[in-house]
């Protein structure tokens, strides 16, 4: 079972992920910052280019 201090402090069994919304609500700043904070992070790609796609990967690295 995963365990860390951010779960410890909640008070939760299991990680907290964070939903891939599509269409802009999805910023590279909040998928970087739940991955900072060792959260699943995901990017809303579900709209956009590859092009787009690869520059917000770009961004949250």
């Amino acid at each position: 079972m995963l365990n860390n201090e951010m779960m410890k402090h909640l008070k939760i069994k299991n990680p907290i992920i964070q939903a891939p919304m599509a269409g802009g609500i999805t910023t590279s700043n909040l998928v970087a910052e739940v991955s900072q904070c060792r959260g699943l992070g995901m990017i809303g790609a579900g709209y956009q280019t590859p092009i787009q796609s690869r520059e917000q990967i770009r961004e949250i690295k």
